[in-house]
């Protein structure tokens, strides 16, 4: 079956995407794997009308019933290959070889891939006491001891931000990366503590950070913490054959009025765009791009 259009992800964004375009009554594909950023905060409270939280997994599954009601397919697999042919008919290929879809535009949205730390105890609390983006979580450490787990100089810089929040701060340099002596001694300054040391493990209850143990045996009493570790990378690497502006770490350059890439009626989505990674922004990446598919497929039906 030939498309209207095919997303790639299945995320708030192209989530998003899917139920603006099923509602233009397009035909409407959206292929996605298990996993992604979203499905490890378990409790967004910047989210208009959700102040006491929202997690990741009940705005997906609620943004893809919501699309199913609307006619969108979903698919579980991998795309693993697309292409084009000399009418610009985009190809979409699968990992498992079953589905093999056409489609007249498509839309990225397949987020970020984060680097998390191998620490006992991290899946427990992530999304619920321990953070990745002081932007949309800052606010949860007022007045709180936190900690900031990470590499070298990007721990520095997250203790910059959280400052304005709490002064209970330690920077844990986890990583164990070389940190010039005139950063610790700012940190000194401030009064936040520096420890150069490995997490071995976080105690908690029902994810509610109370310990962090070093390997040195130290225990820190904190109930916020932070992570802070270079190599987060925007998950674009299927557009490499296409001519689309792609930044060093995978972010893709779009119109920002429309959201359309480079390459004709390839749009982009979501935490793979260049802004902020905020759940807000990716529903109305979402919306916007969808408008402006809808456009582009009318014209073609003129």
């Amino acid at each position: 079956m030939e498309y209207d259009t095919v997303i790639v992800g299945g995320g708030i964004a192209g989530l998003q995407t899917a139920i603006q375009l099923a509602r233009c009554l397009r035909r409407v594909a959206v292929i996605d794997m298990p996993g992604g950023r979203s499905t490890i905060a378990k409790a967004y409270r910047n989210i208009l009308g959700f102040s006491e939280g929202v997690s990741g997994d009940f705005l997906r599954q609620a943004g893809k019933e919501q699309a199913q009601k609307y006619g969108a397919i979903f698919i579980t697999d991998e795309v693993t290959k697309l292409a084009t042919d000399s009418s610009g008919l985009f190809t979409i290929g699968t990992k498992n070889g079953i589905h093999t879809l056409t489609s007249r535009t498509l839309v990225l949205a397949t987020g970020i891939r984060d680097p998390f730390p191998t620490i006992p105890g991290f899946s427990d609390c992530v999304g619920i006491s321990i953070f990745l983006c002081p932007d949309c979580d800052g606010y949860e450490t007022v007045e709180k001891d936190t900690a900031i787990i990470g590499a070298g100089q990007h721990a520095v810089s997250m203790a910059d931000e959280l400052i304005y929040y709490t002064s209970r701060l330690t920077v844990i340099n986890h990583a164990e990366v070389q940190v010039d002596t005139q950063a610790v001694s700012g940190l000194s300054q401030r009064g936040i503590l520096y420890r150069e040391d490995k997490v071995c493990a976080l105690h908690h209850t029902a994810g509610q950070l109370q310990e962090i143990e070093l390997s040195s045996g130290e225990r820190l009493s904190v109930e916020r913490a932070f992570l802070a570790f270079p190599g987060a990378h925007a998950l674009t690497e299927l557009l490499r054959g296409f001519s689309v502006q792609i930044h060093e770490k995978g972010h893709i350059h779009t119109n920002p009025r429309t959201k359309e890439t480079d390459h004709p009626n390839i749009w982009a989505v979501g935490d793979i765009n260049e802004h902020s990674q905020q759940v807000s922004i990716a529903m109305g990446d979402g919306t916007q791009a969808a408008i402006w598919i809808q456009k582009r497929l009318r014209e073609y039906e003129m």
